[in-house]
């Protein structure tokens, strides 16, 4: 199997270190494992020579790697078969620009290609090229997108804010115009009540006034008096004091009469309480929310990879070659 350049530091290729890769870390590799079949990095180079399981294991530079060494690693690279899945891919079918295992090929009636002989000038592919620019144009609009979404993170936090302040006003401005009407009606059931109150204390104050005069009246007309001259005077003058004091006390009887207050409640605000099924409603306001464009070189529907390119493969089924 013929390996091209990709291997030497002068193409710019960088190769990255598997074992750190599992773990979610991009660390460039210095040497490769031709026993475990992969790139390590200089601490898991470090940990393969002091680890009694591995120290025996032959590590290369990964610019000096012999050919076989490549081949084994290039296999290592190879995908596996999706139809087959214990079988790495070895086969490209031109027609159908589908992707095969050694078993698809046997079971092909088409004419499968080498992946090692047509592989060679991938890298020169216009297309090749394209889906790469493409490739960085997506992580270039997923990176505007990304901060776009943090940036209105903080403003959809921010407008929900101001949006419950508002909310809260609208319900502070119902409740002060009900309490403002609430407080008027309250002062008249107090003034009401005082001057009711005020009334019946002059009542009780007269009451206490009838009651004296009449006990004078009883005393100057008690039996127990024995000068008759002393008790004809009193009657004389009880008499008219009587009547005057029965007409204070029709007049305390009038005093004594209240007005009848009840609280009434207005229909037409009970009325439109019943009507309002709710306080108010949260709507959308706009379709979507503003975002960040990138730059003009975007990657839109209208400009998609097609399948012209001799390499660039079918995602179909790959059963279309049997």
């Amino acid at each position: 199997m013929e390996v091209d350049g990709r291997l030497s530091d002068s193409t710019g290729v960088v190769e990255w270190c598997q074992s750190c890769a599992d773990t979610g870390n991009e660390v460039i590799a210095v040497k490769f494992c031709s026993v475990c079949k992969e790139w390590l990095c200089s601490a898991c180079t470090d940990f393969h020579r002091r680890l009694k399981a591995l120290k025996h294991h032959t590590l290369y530079d990964k610019d000096a790697l012999p050919v076989a060494v490549q081949d084994i690693e290039q296999d290592n690279k190879t995908k596996y078969c999706k139809t087959h899945p214990n079988e790495l891919i070895k086969y490209f079918c031109p027609t159908h620009k589908t992707l095969h295992c050694g078993d698809c090929a046997a079971s092909s009636t088409c004419k499968m290609d080498k992946i090692s002989n047509v592989c060679k000038d991938i890298r020169t592919d216009e297309e090749f090229k394209e889906i790469q620019s493409n490739i960085g144009t997506l992580m270039s609009e997923a990176s505007v997108l990304e901060a776009s979404a943090n940036e209105m993170i903080t403003s959809v936090v921010e407008k929900g804010v101001r949006d419950v302040a508002e909310v809260e006003r609208f319900e502070q401005l119902i409740i002060e115009k009900i309490k403002s009407h609430s407080r008027s009606i309250k002062d008249d059931i107090n003034l009401a009540t005082s001057e009711s109150k005020c009334q019946l204390e002059g009542v009780i104050d007269r009451c206490n006034e009838m009651r004296s005069v009449g006990e004078q009246l009883s005393n100057g007309l008690d039996e127990s008096i024995e000068n008759n001259s002393e008790v004809f005077v009193s009657f004389v003058q009880a008499k008219p004091v009587l009547l005057s004091t029965f007409d204070e006390l029709a007049a305390a009887k009038d005093q004594s009469k209240q007005k009848s207050y009840r609280f009434k409640k207005s229909v037409e605000l009970e009325n439109a309480l019943v009507k309002v099924k709710y306080f108010g409603s949260y709507e959308a306001a706009e379709a979507t929310l503003p975002a960040r464009s990138a730059d003009t070189n975007t990657l839109t529907t209208d400009k998609q990879p097609d399948c012209t390119s001799r390499f660039f493969y079918n995602r179909c089924n790959p059963e279309l070659c049997i």
